[in-house]
């Protein structure tokens, strides 16, 4: 049986008084929980309300506010989305760790040909560029998210992980080139961690606008 838009909006009212602020876990939530209350009663001659009650007490350890070091212990989500979103953050991290690697392994592999010096120069050169392109994107990313009227959270995330952006004014833009070969190892591969956390962060956006295109599909 087909919920109606009244009973619709009663589960909508009910996950946001029990915390659920943001729109895309709220709607993948609400999903599940208004699939099973249609089999339900398909199943039984139970009423909307118990069989509402019935399925909130099934769910009730799954959207339990949780929170994680790795998605941010201010923010929480219903424990089945944090699940999934640790997981993201885990294989994001992964991929980090192994192009970090690529990187370090490419530069000590010139190192052979090149002076190192002049590798780091010209990486630094490469990674000012790149700076200067993701600031103007994170600009052009907050007056078009500054529009939208949705509150997801890939735009609280996006708006949080921006800040660790300005970290990396001083170190990519006007510190010298390391003339120390370990330190030219870390400016190198801390140069690429801010690349890829840029690309991660304007991810965000790309996921944000994704969401609200499906809201007007439905």
């Amino acid at each position: 049986m087909q919920l109606t838009t009244e009973q619709i909006e009663f589960i909508d009212t009910i996950l946001v008084l029990n915390g659920f602020k943001f729109e895309d876990t709220k709607m993948e939530i609400m999903d599940h929980i208004a699939s099973e209350i249609e089999v339900k009663m398909d199943e039984n001659k139970l009423s909307f309300d118990e069989n509402f009650k019935i399925v909130l007490d099934k769910w009730s350890e799954e959207i339990k506010p949780s929170s994680s070091f790795l998605t941010g212990l201010a923010v929480n989500y219903p424990k089945i989305i944090l699940e999934k979103k640790v997981l993201l953050v885990k294989k994001q991290l992964a991929i980090g760790c192994l192009f970090s690697l690529v990187v370090l392994l490419l530069f000590l592999g010139l190192n052979e040909f090149y002076d190192a010096k002049v590798l780091s120069q010209n990486f630094q050169i490469g990674t000012r560029f790149l700076y200067l392109l993701a600031g103007f994107l994170l600009v052009v990313s907050n007056v078009k998210i500054l529009n939208s009227k949705n509150k997801t959270s890939f735009k609280h995330n996006f708006r949080e992980r921006q800040t660790a952006f300005l970290m990396f004014v001083y170190p990519i833009c006007f510190s010298p080139t390391p003339e120390n070969f370990r330190n030219q190892l870390v400016f190198v591969i801390a140069s690429f961690w801010m690349v890829y956390s840029m690309f991660l962060v304007l991810e965000q956006v790309k996921k944000h606008f994704q969401f609200e295109k499906r809201l007007t599909r439905i």
